[in-house]
């Protein structure tokens, strides 16, 4: 059945999972960036703000892998609480993700607002290299947006579940819910 939702939940997946390739990217130009580094110490020479960029590819890659990570559970998440919340346990859990919706909205917010006014004032870093600092701001505020897209994705099929009515299928002596 290719539903409208369906087909959203697969282009969210794919979202978040080129967001997770985005991450090893920026996991793998950081190893380039400090192994060339290295070699031109030995070497007597430096490669001017690799330090910072080294930062802002960490900075980049922990925000562009926290929608993928998500999505494929790897966050720890407050199950010990949830858990002993019994037959309440969807409520907590539809608790959570709003708690992490507002949250992770409020951080997307500020991450896109600091963006903006580091392009609109020029602001460059303080290092050797005065990088534009709206470039490595734009992707911390790209992947706190894909984030926040996953969280309330979650939020949403969490909330279809505990509307969505339960049918009992029958298959022999037992039977089977249906969700």
């Amino acid at each position: 059945m290719n539903t409208p939702f369906s087909r959203a939940a697969r282009w969210l997946e794919a979202l978040y999972r080129v967001f997770g390739y985005l991450a090893a990217l920026c996991i793998f130009i950081m190893l380039v960036v400090i192994v060339v580094q290295v070699v031109l110490r030995w070497s007597g020479m430096t490669l001017p703000g690799a330090t910072n960029y080294a930062g802002y590819l960490m900075g980049a890659s922990t925000f562009l892998a926290a929608a993928y990570t998500f999505h494929e559970g790897g966050h720890i998440r407050v199950g010990l609480l949830v858990e002993r919340l019994g037959r309440f346990r969807p409520i907590g859990e539809l608790w959570c993700l709003l708690v992490a919706s507002g949250i992770a909205g409020f951080i997307t917010w500020h991450a896109f607002d600091a963006t903006y006014w580091s392009y609109r004032f020029g602001d460059v870093s303080s290092g050797q290299d005065a990088m534009p600092l709206w470039i490595p701001q734009a992707l911390l505020a790209l992947g706190s947006m894909a984030f926040t897209i996953s969280i309330v994705d979650q939020l949403v099929r969490t909330l279809a579940a505990l509307i969505r009515p339960v049918r009992i299928k029958s298959h022999g002596t037992h039977p089977v819910r249906s969700l």
